[in-house]
């Protein structure tokens, strides 16, 4: 009987296969193919170009081959525990919901029936990792000795393994059922061990060997044994596929479905609420702390801090984490790769439409607040103060992290790191309340070429003002080089991406108070 039904299963999914090729138009196919190949290596030459051929200096060399691997680890290590999560959370596995509902429960084995899907995520992990890769290593051959063709070869092949690593860890922690606390716990040691490469400077997980691998040009190959460590994890995926819980693909299979066309929509509260629904990832019970106080002295205030004292703790630590990242990218945008300031941005404008959730649910129930005494620009204004109080706290941990890592010293990098926190996250505060307050960018009742328009700039804004946030620190280093004070580059800088910040507030979100 399994046999019978392994062999319809194939030959129904032939069938599907024959029956999208036949309507698949070939030259239509193509000529997207050769558009998007061209408006690629266009891309790249461009940011290449931005990026600056400058060789960097001994010291500098010295730092990049003192920190780099621990930190491509560290980057590895992210991917592997993310994998683990959300194995422990249900899988990677996106199924249409008549697979699960037919298929699985097929009299055929579950492994047969998951195994071709598994086949293709890691294929398309590991090429986008592959692509991801190269696109880094392009990156590193414009500034780092050794040869273009090896940095690309070398980044490409890392991020060829940590695109398999990353999809592999999920399955094995679907398959094995390994549960939220076991995976997470699973996850923080595999982080941690990469921290304690990175703070201790040495390289002893095979999350930074495969960093290491990453800068063979400068750093030689390494033992290249831990590559093969890594490269166990989608093996083992493929092999314990079959333990798949069908209810954890069910759930996954309509959430992932509403979660496309909100995609496709560029609805970005939606992808946000959705994205908690698939991890799981709901307020707490109990708050961290408790505010004490009557609630009429500040309801607003008040009402904002207690969500954000109800958040778990993976949100907490992943705007942390967010930070740290934007910490890392202004860093290396003041030694002298000017394209990784925007790398900051859009990570402080992903920390903030979490940190905006007070807005966002107030966006949620737009009737309601016609309904209270007061104007909804004041209501508005009243919601950001929270928001930006939480981007300040994580802007400090970035310049606490580039204060670490900052080839000036600790007192250089945070007194200009502190100067440009201000205008950091206000801008990201604003760029994340546009994107959950204007609604979803594209309009299916409303077509042509002034709608497309439209939509481009609701899409385009808040990843626009989030990275315009971080310019008074590219400023700072303008000034720098030309022999002058940091602080007077930085400060007209700050100063007008507030001016900047405010006009967005003023015509966007106060427009109806």
């Amino acid at each position: 009987m399994a046999r019978v039904g392994t062999q319809a299963l194939r030959e129904m999914r032939r069938a599907r296969r024959r029956r999208a090729y036949a309507q698949l138009d070939w030259i239509d196919a193509v000529y997207r193919v050769y558009v998007t190949a061209v408006l690629s290596a266009l891309a790249t030459s461009f940011i290449s170009g931005i990026v600056g051929g400058r060789p960097v200096t001994p010291t500098e060399l010295s730092r990049a081959l003192e920190f780099g691997p621990a930190l491509g680890g560290l980057v590895v290590a992210g991917a592997i525990a993310a994998g683990l999560r959300s194995g422990g959370r249900g899988g990677p596995l996106v199924l249409l919901p008549a697979d699960v509902t037919i298929v699985l429960l097929a009299p055929i084995p579950r492994a047969v029936a998951l195994r071709g899907v598994a086949v293709r995520q890691l294929r398309f992990s590991g090429f986008l990792g592959a692509v991801i890769g190269m696109i880094a290593g392009n990156l590193a051959a414009q500034r780092l000795p050794g040869a273009y063709a090896a940095w690309v070869a070398s980044a490409g092949v890392a991020g060829l393994i940590t695109g398999l690593a990353f999809t592999g860890s999920a399955l094995l922690a679907s398959g094995l059922r390994l549960g939220r606390r076991v995976a997470g716990l699973l996850a923080a040691v595999v982080v941690g061990w990469s921290v304690a490469d990175l703070l201790g400077r040495t390289a002893t997980s095979p999350a930074s060997f495969l960093g290491r691998l990453a800068m063979a040009p400068v750093h030689g190959v390494g033992t290249p044994v831990a590559c093969f460590v890594i490269l166990g994890l989608p093996l083992a995926g493929l092999a314990f596929v079959g333990g798949t819980s069908l209810e954890a693909a069910l759930r996954q299979a309509g959430l992932a479905a509403q979660l496309r066309f909100a995609v496709t929509m560029q609805d970005v509260r939606t992808v946000i609420l959705l994205r908690r629904q698939l991890s799981a990832e709901g307020p707490r019970r109990r708050p961290w702390l408790r505010i004490s106080g009557a609630a009429r002295r500040g309801p607003v205030w008040r009402r904002d801090w207690q969500g954000v004292l109800r958040w778990p703790a993976l949100r907490i630590l992943r705007i942390l984490v967010l930070g740290g990242a934007a910490g890392v990218a202004a860093t290396a945008a003041w030694e002298g790769t000017p394209v990784l300031v925007a790398l900051a941005g859009l990570a402080l404008l992903v920390a903030a439409l979490d940190a905006i959730e007070g807005l966002a649910q107030e966006a949620d129930h737009p009737t309601r607040s016609s309904t209270l005494p007061v104007g909804r620009g004041w209501l508005v204004l009243r919601h950001l103060a929270v928001p930006v109080s939480v981007m300040l706290v994580v802007c400090v941990v970035g310049v606490a992290v580039g204060g670490a890592l900052g080839p000036g010293g600790l007192p250089e990098v945070v007194g200009i790191g502190l100067l440009a926190a201000i205008p950091a996250a206000v801008a990201a505060v604003v760029g994340a309340a546009v994107s959950v307050s204007v609604g979803p960018a594209i309009n299916p009742l409303q077509i042509g070429p002034l709608a497309n328009a439209v939509a481009g700039v609701k899409a385009a804004g808040p990843p626009v003002l989030a990275v315009l946030g971080v310019l008074p620190l590219a400023a700072a280093r303008i000034a720098v080089n030309a022999n002058h004070s940091a602080l007077a580059g930085a400060a007209p800088a700050a100063l007008g991406v507030l001016f900047v910040a405010a006009t967005v507030t003023a015509a966007v979100l106060l427009r109806e108070g």
